[in-house]
């Protein structure tokens, strides 16, 4: 017997187990299921007397658009960039780390690296440069 049969020998099995709503649930996304599957499910729903619903719309990927990012700061430690991205974010400015994770897998390749990148949109990048550069006070007032 080939691998083709075999699937559909399982396929049955399963659908021979499930209730019709969900047979005719599958049957509403033909595009998803492989050939041995839909076969299988086809010879079900013929066996319980079911009509073969009309097929759902096939979804639609969505790719989004390839965003300008430009390096705003390099950052030889962590903290240091989770910090900055922390007060970008906090100021509504969508910012991205690069090569986060390889420095929290290994933070002696930072340097090799050249260290965690702090990306922002291009169009953003004096805003949030100017953020960063904020001399921050050193005394805060007690209410």
């Amino acid at each position: 017997m080939s691998g083709f049969d075999d699937d559909q020998m399982e396929f049955a099995a399963r659908y021979d187990q499930m209730s019709d709503g969900e047979l005719l649930e599958l049957a509403a996304q033909p595009w998803a299921m492989s050939d041995a599957a839909w076969d299988a499910l086809e010879d079900e729903l013929d066996q319980r007397g079911l009509d073969v619903p009309e097929p759902a719309a096939v979804p639609q990927i969505i790719v989004p658009d390839k965003r300008d990012l430009v390096l705003l700061r390099r950052f030889r430690d962590l903290h240091e960039a989770l910090l900055a991205k922390g007060k970008l974010d906090s100021a509504g400015v969508d910012c991205f780390l690069a090569d986060d994770n390889m420095v929290r897998m290994d933070w002696f390749i930072s340097n090799l690296l050249g260290g965690v990148k702090l990306m922002v949109d291009a169009e953003r990048f004096a805003e949030a440069s100017k953020l960063l550069n904020e001399v921050v006070a050193m005394e805060f007032e007690d209410e």
